[in-house]
């Protein structure tokens, strides 16, 4: 249970830099968008080269923020499993002590019985 929760903190690190970077691209294609002034035929194409480049990756990084919240489900998934698992364990181990502390006491009840003097 505590490597489940040392993923998930691990999953939401990466989940955060993920989002990091992908607000950094946001970030640079706004600014490449927003430039108004003209270019020269070369450096418009490198220029949508680069664009390009950046584009792909934030779908990169979209994926992996997708996939990094499908693992953050499973992660939670299985903690709560593993807490359910761990709460009718002991829920049983607690039955299982009643059951046989009320054994002990039945015997003991009948060894008492047996040694009183009938009169």
């Amino acid at each position: 249970m505590q490597e489940s929760i040392s993923d998930l903190n691990a999953v939401e690190a990466d989940s955060q830099k993920c989002q990091l970077i992908q607000n950094e691209l946001e970030q640079l294609l706004d600014e490449y968008n927003s430039k108004v002034e003209e270019i020269a035929v070369n450096s418009f194409i490198s220029d949508r080269h680069l664009m390009h480049k950046m584009l792909d990756q934030k779908e990169v990084m979209l994926n992996r923020l997708e996939f990094l919240e499908n693992e953050k489900q499973a992660i939670i998934r299985q903690v709560a499993y593993s807490k359910v698992k761990s709460d009718i364990y002991q829920r049983k181990q607690t039955e299982l002590k009643r059951e046989i502390k009320s054994e002990l006491l039945k015997k003991n009840e009948d060894s008492s019985a047996k040694l009183k003097p009938n009169r």
